[in-house]
């Protein structure tokens, strides 16, 4: 979900990305994967304020496609 919706809007804050999630470990996982990719080089995160938004800012180059990007399954 995160490869097709950061790609389309370049720049949105963490609480429009996990707005629509129910339970509270969507949220910790969402939060997981926008660590994974920022160690991977594919999004900026800036906070400007202590406890304030998280901005998420996507800053992939434009030769990267959202298939090249590797994604470990989790089998649950």
């Amino acid at each position: 979900e995160l490869l097709d919706e950061l790609p389309r809007v370049g720049r949105i804050s963490f609480r429009r990305l996990t707005a629509d999630l129910a339970e509270r470990i969507e949220v910790i996982v969402r939060f997981l994967a926008v660590l994974e990719l920022f160690k991977q080089g594919y999004v900026d995160l800036e906070q400007p304020q202590r406890f304030g938004d998280i901005e998420v800012a996507w800053c992939a180059p434009d030769d990267v496609s959202t298939e090249s990007i590797l994604i470990d399954a989790y089998d649950g």
